[in-house]
């Protein structure tokens, strides 16, 4: 007794130390524990870095320590993106800076951060918007929306704004290929047969544009056209359309006049290549419906990204954006509240003696010494019946019994599904089937373990209706095992079921009760003495009576919840002009409406054609060759200009976005072809840059003249560079002129032209 307790307090200690090294005591892992359990979460992480420092071999704290680093960087940034969600971006950042404190290489927080930046940045071009709309800007406005827009299609603000800016206007998407000349400048023209090139000249001396022509443009063909105060670009475009002539912008006042042929098309046409990346829709889907409305010319599809990039003209990627806009939306959603209750009755009643059914004996032969001598000489006068080998199989049972039973089994599952999509629910169980197959003449037997379903399987498909109505497509199957049947060596249970099938319809909120599979079964079962049991009254008391009575019935309860309805966009949004068949997304051409009676025509025959020039009147040209000169339609411009003085001209955009290029003209207007001119352009330096490769001094030499390379035009490109908004000037000084005689010509200074840069 002494060893015993000798050898348990040496080995009492042994265990308490053992028993220490699987638990860690390290104070400052305790209390980093204690601290995040508390809510002090960046203490208690602090703690338990402090406990690895301390041993940074012991696994359970650096097991512990990566597990709550994780799960307090989840938290955070589910609290970033709350409060990004909610428009608190300040309180963003902070949470995902915060996340970079504890993980400085957190993908998710830098990422995080990038997307406040721009989402700041896209914010303030909304703001600025609308600004602008206050001060009836729309165009300025609508530009910066939809430039928001490329870069998020689905933002919340911008949506809303390009809403309240589409039911101020009802016109297509303007993609910004106006000229920076007199182009809105209106214009009164009446021609009958008159040249393309006779017309183009006075458009260009009119709206001071520079045209030029494709060898394959028929220039003396012969067109009639009648307008008043409308402006040159309306007329321009359609005096190109309905001479089968596009055009292409080279400069801010520059156009390239060609045949509009597809050979043409090829050659001149510039292409855009853009990416658009499909978040709700299948790309396969949107790109099939581009195909087939905007018959785009290249398009590929990056299915693994779910993006598809397009390469075509700006007018066709700008109604694929409004296609993408009004199709990308997410899908519909219902939450379904399904309760499935199971009722279960049975009902089991015996009364009655239970009678043995068999009575056993066997005969004994006479005792002898030799019992196998005895069984063989048995004979039929030595067999004697023994008592003691009479029995009864069973013993007499009264059953006085009566058995009730109450079953209820309720599941309430919630489960969220798309619209359109399938969702299964089963609650049950997988019940195994083996089956023992024999194969080769070595009769070799293999196992095979199939499973089934039993239980409560159903299978709901929401159809959501803009109007707040939800179908649901219904398929209820209940199964249970109700026994096995054996064949050879395996061994199958048979399966009932109750199946239901139906589509119901009702309001958001509304609860739909499926009741009916009811199963109902009752058993009688009566046994007794034969002929006593048939006996009237002796019947009753020698017979056994057993009721068995069960009812299961299922109950299902469907209440839909719609968590987001189909989006409809409004009609100005899903309604605009698509271009035409051979050109997707050309914007409509149109010209203003003429009072009755405006035109300057008088009657005439065919053969006397009136023209017009721009703010003059119409008169009658003779219709005999007398000169030349008298067949020209700008002669009287041409004769005004030539007495008058020569004019210097300067031009150049009014509004110009940051780190946008434009273009400065600076024309001499004159009849004597034989002046010449130096000027000294000056720009500040620091808010706009010169594009032509001189130095950045603000200054430029200009030198117009028919020997000079740029002829009595020069055109300057332009930079801004400036890094915020601000106005600036660009201004003519220090201009001498003189005739070929090298006497000076006095030519008036233009005004300064003044650039606001946003």
């Amino acid at each position: 007794m002494k060893l015993v307790r000798f050898v348990f307090i040496v080995l009492l200690p042994i265990v308490f130390a053992s028993c220490a090294t699987y638990t860690t005591r390290n104070q400052a892992f305790l209390e980093g524990q204690q601290m995040i359990a508390q809510g002090q979460l960046d203490a208690g992480l602090k703690k338990l870095e402090q406990a690895a420092y301390e041993e940074p071999d012991n696994k359970e704290i650096r097991t512990v320590l990566s597990r709550q680093r994780e799960a307090i960087i989840s938290q955070i940034i589910s609290e970033a993106e709350n409060a990004r969600s909610v428009g608190d971006l300040d309180m963003a950042a902070l949470k995902f800076r915060h996340v970079l404190e504890i993980n400085a290489n957190n993908e998710r927080a830098k990422t995080g951060l990038e997307a406040l930046n721009l989402e700041r940045h896209q914010q303030s071009i909304i703001n600025q918007a609308r600004e602008s709309l206050a001060r009836n800007d729309i165009e300025g406005a609508e530009t910066a929306v939809r430039a928001v827009l490329q870069e998020n299609p689905i933002h919340a603000d911008a949506r809303q704004l390009i809403k309240e800016i589409n039911e101020r206007i009802v016109r297509t998407e303007d993609p910004g290929l106006e000229l920076i000349t007199a182009f809105n400048k209106p214009i009164t023209m009446e021609f009958r047969d008159a040249s393309l090139k006779s017309i183009f000249e006075l458009i260009s001396r009119a709206a001071g544009i520079n045209f030029v022509f494709d060898k394959n443009v028929q220039q003396e063909s012969k067109t009639s056209i009648f307008v008043r105060d409308n402006k040159i670009e309306d007329v321009l475009k359609l005096l190109l359309m309905t001479n089968q002539l596009a055009y292409k912008i080279l400069n801010d006042n520059s156009l390239l006049i060609y045949p509009d042929t597809p050979a043409k098309q090829k050659e001149y046409q510039e292409l855009v290549v853009r990416s658009f990346h499909v978040v709700n829709t299948d790309v396969k889907q949107m790109v099939a419906m581009i195909r087939g409305l905007v018959k785009a010319k290249d398009v590929y599809v990056n299915e693994k990204l779910n993006l598809f990039v397009m390469r075509d003209t700006l007018e066709a990627i700008r109604l694929v954006e409004r296609l993408v806009a009004i199709n990308d939306f997410p899908d519909p959603e219902v939450m379904l509240d399904v309760e499935v209750l199971e009722i279960q009755r049975s009902n089991l009643t015996q009364l009655g003696p239970n009678f043995p059914g068999q009575i056993t004996y066997t005969a004994t032969p006479a005792a002898s010494g030799n019992p196998a001598e005895a069984a063989a000489s048995t004979t039929l006068d030595q067999i004697t019946f023994g008592l003691k080998n009479f029995s009864v199989s069973n013993q007499v049972v009264i059953n006085l019994r009566k058995d009730l039973s109450f079953g209820d089994i309720l599941a309430n599952p919630r489960i969220r599904v798309k619209n359109r999509e399938k969702a299964k629910i089963l609650i049950g169980s997988r019940q195994p089937i083996v089956t023992s197959n024999v194969t080769g003449t070595a009769a070799t037997v293999s196992q095979s373990v199939t499973f089934i379903d039993v239980g409560l399987k159903l299978e709901v498909e929401p159809i959501i209706a803009p109007n707040d109505e939800v179908s649901i497509k219904v398929m209820l199957e209940v199964s249970s095992i109700t026994g096995f049947e054996q064949s050879g060596a395996s061994r199958f249970p048979i399966v009932g079921t109750r199946t239901a099938e139906t589509l119901l319809s009702s309001k958001d909120g509304e609860t739909h009760i499926l009741a009916g599979l009811i199963n109902d079964e009752d058993k009688r079962d009566l046994g007794g003495i034969p002929g006593l049991i048939d006996t009237p009254i002796l019947g009753r008391l020698f017979s056994n009576n057993r009721v068995d009575r069960k009812k299961t019935e299922i109950v299902l309860l469907i209440t839909p919840r719609i968590v987001r309805n189909v989006m409809q966009p409004t009609k100005l949004e899903s309604e605009f002009h698509s271009g035409t068949a051979n050109a997707a997304g050309r914007l409509p051409i149109s010209i203003r409406k003429t009072s009755a009676q405006s035109l300057a025509m008088a009657p005439a025959g065919p053969a006397s054609p009136f023209h017009s020039i721009a703010g003059g009147m119409a008169q009658p040209i003779p219709s005999t060759a007398e000169s030349e000169a008298a067949l020209n339609p700008f002669a009287a411009a041409a004769a005004r200009a030539s007495s008058a003085s020569p004019t210097l001209s300067l031009l150049a955009p009014a509004t110009v976005t940051m780190d946008r290029e434009f273009t400065a003209t600076v024309r001499l207007v004159t009849q004597n072809t034989t002046l010449a001119s130096e000027l000294n352009l000056t720009y500040d330096k620091d808010m706009l840059e010169a594009l032509d490769g001189g130095e950045k001094s603000g200054v430029r030499t200009i030198k117009l003249g028919r020997e000079e390379p740029t002829g009595m035009t020069a055109v300057l490109r332009f930079k801004a560079i400036s890094a915020n908004p601000g106005a600036t000037e660009i201004a003519i000084q220090n201009l001498t002129t003189q005739d070929d005689k090298g006497n000076p010509v006095e030519v008036s200074l233009p005004p300064a032209a003044s650039i606001e840069i946003q």
